[in-house]
C-alpha cells in the first residue's frame, strides 16, 4: 500500500513538472512573439544597427538572448553581431557578463604582435594570466581568412584573449553563446538554413495571425518591377535577395507572406536604381511561382 501511494506522488510530481514546464515553453513563447514585434518595429529604422536592418528574425534571436542577460532591446542588438545568419556576442559583451558577476579581467599589455589579459575568479585570490599573439592566429590560419587581422591585429588579439579568458572564468555564465562574433568571423563562411519564425500561436494550437496570409497579386507585380529598375536581372539572384530579407528560404516569390513582401519592397526601395547590364528581363510573376 506504502509503494503505490508513493508511485502515485512520483507521478503526479512528473504531471506537475511536465505542465510547469509546458507553461514556461509557452510563456516563452508569448515573449518570442513580442521581442519579434519589436525587432520589426526597430529594423526597419536608422536606430538598429545596420547588421540588423531588415532582419527582424535575427534581431530577435539577440533580443531574447540580451533579455536573458538583463539588456533591453537596443542594447542586445549592440551586443550581438549577426555572423552568417546567427546572432554572437561581441568579445566585449562576453567581458561585462563576466565582470557583472564579480569576476575580475583586466587587459595587461596590447599591441599589434600580442595581447596578455588577467583574470580572477570573484571566489579566488588566484590571479591567471593568458596571452594571444599574433604568431599564435598566424598559425590557427585565422590571419588568413579574416582581412580584420591584417587592418586591426590589436583589436583582433584583445577580442580573442578576452573572449578566452571569459570562459575561464565563469564558463556556465555564457552557457549558450560561448564564442565571440570575432571567433565565429575567423571561420569560414557556411551555408546556413534559414529557419521559418514558429509563433506562440503555433504552439499553442490557436489560429494563425496576419503573418500567415500570402503574398498578393500586386505585390508580385510591385516587386517584379523593382528588381528591374535596380538591375537584379535573374531569379536566383532576386530569390537570394529574397531570402536574406525574409530571413528564411524562399523557392518562390509565391511562397512569401503579406508581411515579409512588404519588408522585401521596402529594402529594395532604399537601393538606388542602376541601369541592367543586360537586356534579359526579370522574369513574369508566375515563372518563378508567381501570380497567375
Amino acid at each position: 500500500m506504502t509503494d503505490l501511494v508513493v508511485r502515485n506522488d512520483q507521478q503526479l510530481d512528473l504531471a506537475t513538472t511536465s505542465d510547469q514546464a509546458i507553461e514556461r515553453l509557452a510563456e516563452w513563447a508569448r515573449v518570442a512573439d513580442a521581442a519579434y514585434g519589436i525587432a520589426t518595429k526597430l529594423c526597419g529604422t536608422t536606430f538598429a544597427p545596420k547588421a540588423y536592418r531588415g532582419k527582424p528574425e535575427e534581431a530577435t534571436a539577440a533580443i531574447l538572448a540580451g533579455a536573458e542577460l538583463g539588456l533591453g532591446p537596443m542594447a542586445a542588438l549592440r551586443a550581438f553581431d549577426d555572423i552568417q545568419g546567427t546572432p554572437a556576442p561581441k568579445a566585449i559583451t562576453l567581458r561585462a557578463i563576466v565582470q557583472s558577476r564579480g569576476h575580475a579581467l583586466e587587459v595587461i599589455e596590447a599591441d599589434a604582435t600580442h595581447c596578455i589579459v588577467e583574470g580572477k575568479r570573484r571566489d579566488s585570490e588566484r590571479w591567471q594570466r593568458l596571452e594571444w599573439t599574433i604568431e599564435r592566429a598566424t598559425t590557427a590560419g585565422y590571419v588568413a581568412k579574416n582581412p580584420k587581422w591584417k587592418t586591426d591585429p590589436k583589436a583582433q588579439l584583445v577580442a580573442r584573449a578576452t573572449a578566452e579568458m571569459a570562459r575561464w572564468l565563469d564558463s556556465a555564465a555564457i552557457m549558450g553563446m560561448p564564442y565571440s562574433s570575432e571567433e565565429l568571423g575567423d571561420e569560414p563562411a557556411a551555408v546556413r538554413p534559414r529557419l521559418t519564425r514558429v509563433t506562440a500561436a503555433e504552439i499553442l494550437g490557436q489560429p494563425a495571425d496576419a503573418d500567415d496570409v500570402p503574398v498578393t497579386g500586386e505585390q508580385l507585380r510591385t516587386l517584379g518591377g523593382l528588381f528591374r529598375a535596380k538591375g537584379i536581372t535573374s531569379a536566383d539572384e532576386g530569390l537570394t535577395f529574397v531570402g536574406d530579407v525574409a530571413g528564411r528560404f524562399i523557392g518562390a516569390t509565391a511562397d512569401l507572406t503579406t508581411i515579409e513582401a512588404d519588408r522585401v519592397i521596402a529594402r529594395l526601395r532604399e537601393l538606388p536604381d542602376e541601369q541592367p547590364d543586360t537586356d534579359e528581363d526579370w522574369p513574369a510573376p508566375a515563372e518563378i511561382g508567381g501570380a497567375q
